[in-house]
């Protein structure tokens, strides 16, 4: 394994950088303001202190592992290339009519999320296949040189090609991908049936759409920073991030940008089963992954020491946190929910005189007032630091020194003096209010993926989760609480314990008594062939690559379907049986119960290809000192329980102990995250360094 390694994570608000030296099994943190105009600047800027404060050269690092909110931003703020639809003849309104569903059926005034392609952009080609595949009417490209003047004259510079049936066969998207490679090869193309091979029109040609919408700019950024890692000479590679948790290189990742979508989430959930693996000694496999950032909140379920996922997801809601009110895409995503509830979150006074916080964020520019960057709205942030949960000297280690006179004025202007309350108040309300939502969300979460949460801990990171999570917890009514070392930059460590991946789907529907099982074997043959190509050519041993497989099934007649594992081996009709006992097991985990004697049919068969997971070991120990007490002093914090500020010691993190116990209350601070816990819990200390909280029995919600 790559002695030094880096891993970057693009953030709402704060730029994270973690540097790892294997050899020694220590790490090396920074965390810069996200420069929006320009993410590299932040990111290369970034690198260069990186390195310095660890006192290596540039061709030291042996690899460069990205995540970035790039995709994500680019749909929101519409600023993607200009694009054009080629389908079939007839079809090019399937992204307005969808799936025909109201995200909420009591707004008679609801607003659906506008397509990325305008109706005079989809442009349609004669030609018709069956649903099984077989022609009906041969494709006509006599249309396509007129159409591709007509499109150049519209400045289009990226194009999805998203035909009916092409799931099935793909050999119509074919033929007008290699046209347009000859007659408009200064466009990026994108054809639906390579990108995702699956049932589904709507969700297909969406994500097809989106693919194509970024894929230009994502490919100069990518280039750009591959360039400028190569002028300072790094000598190994740079991977990203994909949103199922999994790594690949920068020609995969241009070729399929969507993918990237969810990137710096995922890293912070498998940041969290790495953690989670050494916790408290003997490693703790049920968790829910609390990742609070400086604009948004992010749960994630740990199952087994492993996230759950979904191969469904949607980018740029209209209304943010309102499922089915965004764009549809069929990509592999860690399964995680997100609020705006992050540090960044302005609070308000609306006009029925309510307390609201989120989901609006200051992000950082201008920031909360407490920056001193020109925020004058009150923000999540500002409530912390009025509360002393946050040392305004010590912001990023005293990197960054925040105004609590600059948070206390614009809480009070703007919440305390149109509710008739001081500061204090004002500022629980505020911390109170962004707890309370958090919690609703998580119980909401926990509760559809058919989980009793009473058995999860919590393991809380992000700059702001550490704050937060102790309240959480005490509002969910969880009994254990985990705050890892470094978990101000945990996303990003995440990336550095992450495999090289690649997933591959192939559609084909059918009652699972009626399966052509060589066909299928064939399928998964052939998914297999691919994903071992594409591994090698990275690097890693056919002996080194893990298979996973599964399907998503359901009962005949029924909208939807579940995913359930495949076993493993040869495919037969001898493994009936047990896939249909796997699918019913996993139904029930949902729904409690499944109905008897129907007919269960398989839709799309899935294959998910890992290489060997780095062997990273960490020796967190080795940052903490012995020599000196850990205790800074006290100051004066707000516990919500007690109603009151109560004297509380602050520790240095940095000299905690293995083996350290204490009670609270107490703070515990590091350059990029505090840990803020309440009288009466209990708290450990482990091998690893993380802080293991245990709240006290009888803690009630209020």
């Amino acid at each position: 394994m790559s002695r030094y390694r880096v891993g970057i994570d693009i953030g709402g608000t704060f730029t994270d950088f973690v540097l790892v030296d294997a050899k020694e099994g220590r790490i090396h943190l920074g965390k810069r303001l996200t420069t929006h105009g320009n993410y590299l600047d932040a990111v290369m800027n970034g690198f260069d202190e990186l390195i310095a404060a660890a006192g290596i050269a540039a061709n030291d690092v042996e690899g460069v592992v990205h995540g970035t909110t790039l995709v994500t931003n680019t749909v929101i703020e519409r600023k993607g290339a200009p694009t054009a639809l080629l389908t079939t003849e007839g079809a090019r309104d399937v992204i307005e009519i969808g799936a025909e569903f109201r995200y909420d059926i009591y707004d008679l005034g609801i607003e659906r999320v506008k397509p990325l392609v305008p109706r005079h952009l989809r442009l349609e080609l004669p030609g018709r296949l069956r649903y099984d595949g077989r022609e009906l009417r041969p494709l006509d490209l006599e249309r396509l040189p007129a159409m591709v003047e007509a499109l150049r004259r519209e400045g289009i510079t990226a194009v999805a090609v998203s035909m009916l049936h092409s799931y099935v066969n793909p050999a119509h998207e074919q033929a007008v991908g290699e046209g347009l490679k000859r007659l408009f090869p200064e466009a990026k193309v994108t054809l639906s049936s390579a990108l995702v091979p699956e049932i589904r029109e709507f969700e297909r040609t969406s994500t097809a759409i989106v693919n194509a919408y970024v894929q230009p700019l994502v490919s100069r950024y990518l280039r750009d920073m591959e360039r400028q890692l190569a002028e300072r000479r790094v000598s190994g590679p740079l991977y990203l991030m994909l949103s199922g948790g999994g790594l690949a290189s920068v020609t995969e990742s241009v070729g399929a940008p969507v993918q990237l979508i969810e990137s710096g989430p995922a890293g912070g959930a498998i940041a969290a089963c790495f953690y989670g693996r050494s916790a408290g000694g003997g490693g703790v496999s049920d968790m829910i992954s609390f990742d609070m950032g400086g604009t948004t909140a992010k749960m994630c379920l740990i199952n087994g020491g492993s996230p759950t996922r979904t191969h469904n997801f949607e980018a740029a809601r209209v209304h943010r946190f309102k499922k089915g009110s965004g764009i549809p895409l069929r990509v592999p995503v860690i399964d995680m929910i997100e609020i705006g509830a992050g540090g960044g979150s302005i609070a308000r006074v609306d006009a029925m005189g309510l307390l609201k916080v989120g989901p609006e964020s200051a992000g950082s520019s201008p920031g909360p007032a407490c920056y001193g960057l020109g925020g004058e709205r009150p923000t999540v942030t500002d409530a912390d630091v009025a509360l002393g949960y946050l040392d305004p000297g010590f912001f990023l280690g005293g990197g960054m020194r925040l105004d609590r006179a600059a948070a206390e004025q614009a809480i009070l202007r703007h919440v305390g003096e149109p509710l008739g309350i001081g500061v204090t108040g004002a500022a629980a309300g505020i911390q109170e209010i962004v707890n309370e939502n958090m919690a609703t969300a998580t119980r909401l979460y926990v509760a559809e993926s058919g989980r009793d949460i009473r058995r999860y801990a919590m393991l809380a990171f992000g700059g702001a989760g550490p704050v937060h999570a102790y309240r959480l917890a005490q509002i969910l009514g969880l009994k254990k609480l985990i705050c890892p070392y470094a978990a101000g930059t945990a996303s990003a460590l995440g990336f550095l314990v992450a495999p090289l991946t690649v997933e591959q789907v192939r559609s084909y529907v059918a009652p699972l008594e009626k399966l052509d099982w060589p066909r299928l074997q064939g399928l998964y043959a052939s998914m297999e062939a691919h994903a071992i190509a594409s591994l090698k050519a990275l690097g890693v041993r056919e002996d080194e690559i893990d298979f996973h497989r599964s399907a998503d099934m359901r009962f005949s007649g029924q909208g939807y379907e579940i995913e359930a594992v495949l076993p493993a081996g040869h495919l037969d009709a001898s493994r009936s049986a047990k896939i249909r006992d796997t699918f019913i097991d996993a139904y029930k985990q949902l729904f409690e119960r499944a109905p008897e004697g129907l007919p269960i049919e398989g839709l799309s068969w899935r294959l998910a290809a890992t290489g060997r997971r780095p062997a990273l070991n960490l020796d967190f120990r080795g940052a903490a000192t012995a020599a000196g007490s850990a205790k800074k002093g006290t100051r004066r914090v707000y516990f919500h329980h007690e109603r009151d500020f109560i004297e509380s010691p602050v520790y240095d993190r940095y000299k905690l102990a293995p083996g350290s116990s204490l009670l609270g209350p107490a703070v515990f601070e590091e350059r990029e995250s505090t840990v803020v816990v309440g009288p009466g819990a209990r708290i450990d200390v482990d091998d690893s360094l993380n802080i293991i909280v245990h709240l006290p029995a009888s803690t009630p919600h209020a």
